[in-house]
């Protein structure tokens, strides 16, 4: 007799990491006590070789699924998590980074009012050297020209179905390469005017390399003529060069 069908949770919010042991926790916890508690938790760890391990499995009976191995980097971890998820909105909030206590009670909110698949956004706190720095609230029409802040990004396992997952052939960017496939395919996108995650500034996504990235991808969707594409790579490959 086949068992009956689970219903899927309202989110599947995954979490990937990599030698995490001072910050995982309170990534951990972010997510574990958040006052909506229709949730899958996946934690998608990169082989750490720290205390990570250690930590996650702390709490492996609140965790739906905890996988540890070696893979090839972010956005291969981000997908083995997306590949897992069966919520109707997943969120993804790296090791270094948390969100409010009521995150997704104020974005499954919007999801029903909203009453269709869409990628849910909101603002962002950023902190640098564990002080508050600076809340922004973008506006999903940046995307033209840069990313929003993808750790308030909460988007539809439709869409996920339908457009795909991260494109593992960018290394930094690709998030902001999978947002901008959206926009320009014209999915739905929703601002929500509060404060849904915390993020810890200077990591790689401030790197050259990241706004390389960047770069290329506004080429690849049109969002950039050719004479200012190369006139800005060069700029920036002069300005690398300088710091060198």
């Amino acid at each position: 007799m086949t068992p009956p069908k689970q219903p899927e949770p309202a989110f599947s919010i995954i979490t990937v990491c990599l030698n995490s042991e001072k910050t995982v926790e309170r990534t951990i916890n972010s997510v574990l006590n958040q006052t909506f508690n229709d949730v899958e938790y996946i934690i998608i760890d990169g082989g750490s070789t720290d205390n990570t391990l250690n930590i996650i499995e702390s709490y492996e009976e609140q965790i739906t699924t905890i996988i540890s191995e070696p893979d090839k980097g972010l956005y291969y971890a981000m997908n083995k998590g997306l590949a897992l998820a069966k919520g109707r909105l997943i969120g993804i909030i790296n090791s270094d980074d948390w969100y409010e206590p009521n995150t997704l009670d104020l974005v499954y909110q919007e999801y029903l009012k909203t009453g269709e698949e869409a990628v849910f956004h909101g603002l962002c706190k950023y902190y640098e050297n564990g002080k508050e720095g600076k809340i922004l609230s973008y506006h999903h029409d940046i995307l033209k020209y840069t990313n929003i802040a993808h750790p308030t990004c909460f988007i539809s396992k439709e869409i996920y179905d339908e457009f795909g997952f991260f494109d593992t052939d960018y290394k930094i960017a690709a998030d902001y390469e999978l947002l901008l496939r959206l926009y320009s395919a014209g999915v739905l996108f929703k601002r929500i005017e509060r404060v849904l995650a915390n993020f810890d500034e200077g990591g790689i996504s401030e790197s050259d390399d990241s706004h390389f990235e960047v770069l290329r991808i506004r080429r690849q969707y049109d969002q950039i003529n050719k004479l200012k594409y190369r006139l800005k790579m060069l700029k920036l490959k002069f300005s690398s060069l300088i710091k060198i």
